[in-house]
């Protein structure tokens, strides 16, 4: 078996990827969910977010507060019939950290893989 290495044509978007992730508010898969859903939804509220990351309630206020506090997010309590509601709104920063996001996965090239479906044998 070949040994596995990090070069050929997705070094540089793995390494770029890479630094974006180095970022110490983006070291958590929740974190990083965050900011990819407020990418594409613009503002969501506390409960769409629970839903979303399936993590508990103390753990996303956490996650939500480092996101804020580096700049990425910002937080609004609004009152509805059902009572207060927070809603968690990306910012501009992190609207240019999810296209840089974005545009890094984008620039991934594809698994040398292929479509298999899950029946198929894994390859040697």
């Amino acid at each position: 078996m070949a040994e596995a290495t990090l070069e050929g044509p997705a070094r540089p978007s793995l390494v770029g990827l890479g630094e974006r992730f180095a970022r110490e508010e983006l070291r958590s898969s929740a974190r990083v969910l965050i900011v990819l859903a407020l990418g594409v939804n613009r503002r969501l509220t506390f409960t769409d977010l629970l839903e979303l990351t399936h993590v508990a309630k103390g753990s996303l206020s956490y996650h939500i507060r480092q996101l804020e506090t580096a700049g990425l997010v910002g937080t609004a309590t609004v009152f509805t019939f059902r009572g207060q509601r927070m809603v968690v709104s990306i910012t501009a920063s992190g609207g240019e950290l999810y296209r840089r996001l974005v545009e890094e996965l984008r620039a991934l090239p594809p698994s040398p893989i292929g479509d298999r479906t899950p029946t198929s044998p894994a390859p040697d």
